[in-house]
């Protein structure tokens, strides 16, 4: 026979009062919660940023590789491919383009954030 179990009676929840990180008096709430998520979609645009910085690079080292096979390949048969040499450096140049756009996104938005965190307070973002 299974014996029934008794049921316990629990405690009075007591009411839980909110914890703000309200840091200045003079931005209300929903202002502060607005320069979060601000905050929050602009490191979000950076990380993207820095990984089409890190493409870039990769572009770039693609491109010297496509040069160093062509002329390889050059001494190895005798004959210069400029196809491969053509194709090598427009992917060089292609991800320079793509570092120097890069960066001065990243200048942009570095500037945005600052500005925000005057705004909310913060000393050390």
């Amino acid at each position: 026979m299974v014996a029934k179990r008794k049921k316990r009676k629990s405690a009075p929840r007591k009411s839980r009062k909110r914890r703000t990180a309200h840091k200045r008096p003079g931005i209300s709430m929903e202002e502060e919660r607005t320069l979060y998520a601000k905050e929050q979609t602009l490191l979000s645009k950076e990380r993207t940023i820095l990984s089409f910085m890190r493409t870039g690079l990769t572009m770039i080292t693609v491109g010297f590789a496509m040069i160093a096979a062509s002329q390889i390949l050059g001494s190895y048969f005798s004959m210069q491919p400029m196809s491969i040499l053509i194709i090598g450096w427009s992917v060089i140049l292609i991800g320079l383009l793509e570092i120097v756009e890069s960066y001065r996104r990243l200048r942009a938005y570095k500037s945005k954030m600052k500005e925000i965190s005057e705004e909310l307070g913060d000393e050390n973002v």
